[in-house]
């Protein structure tokens, strides 16, 4: 009988001993994957926007803007929905060198007060790849001094569901959530100013 028990001891501690070496490789896992993997993906709810077209009338325009859910670059949890604000969005890729030329003249626009009073400014890092320049946003929006919250978007969802096109892209959204106003490339502090004047007025 004491032969029976001892085995049964040996069999529990070598299953214990099993368990503790598979935990031990999946908390060494989740552990190596670094802040990206740490973000949560975005979830969308409400209908995704038509691609922005090359030329001609926008469709999207007087749609509904999607809620999009997720965390920022800290691994806050972060929304960009409907809060009866208007809302200038700006979607950048870390390795678009237009995204890294327009970063600093949107920054200095902010800086200068070109944004105006009651109109917010969000922003969506998208297109992650670790493999090429610019990596990682984070650091590189840092080094810009760029203020704008920014959404991780870790599977661009969140990009799909703006219609997305070319970068940098802007969405311009009333306080009801409204789309005013789509636009790809580079825009100049005037452009700026004649984008959120749409949303101010």
């Amino acid at each position: 009988t004491w032969l029976v028990g001892l085995g049964v001891v040996v069999a529990v501690a070598a299953a214990l001993g099993l368990a503790l070496a598979i935990a031990g490789g999946d908390d060494d896992d989740g552990d190596s994957g670094g802040a990206t993997e740490a973000a949560a993906p975005v979830t969308v709810e409400g209908q995704p926007l038509p691609p922005l077209p090359e030329s001609g009338d926008d469709p999207a325009i007087g749609s509904s803007f999607p809620t999009l859910e997720g965390t920022d670059l800290d691994g806050e949890p972060m929304t960009i929905a409907t809060n009866g604000r208007p809302t200038m969005i700006l979607f950048l890729a870390h390795w678009c060198p237009h995204c890294q030329a327009e970063v600093p003249v949107v920054q200095d626009w902010v800086d200068g007060g070109g944004l105006p009073e009651g109109v917010d400014l969000v922003s969506v890092s998208t297109d992650v790849d670790d493999s090429r320049p610019n990596y990682p946003p984070a650091d590189w929006l840092e080094s810009e001094g760029w203020t704008a919250p920014v959404l991780d978007d870790v599977d661009n969802a969140a990009a799909q569901a703006a219609g997305l096109t070319a970068y940098p892209f802007f969405v311009a959204v009333d306080g009801d959530g409204t789309v005013v106003a789509r636009t790809s490339g580079e825009l100049t502090p005037a452009q700026l100013d004649d984008l959120a004047a749409t949303l101010a007025a």
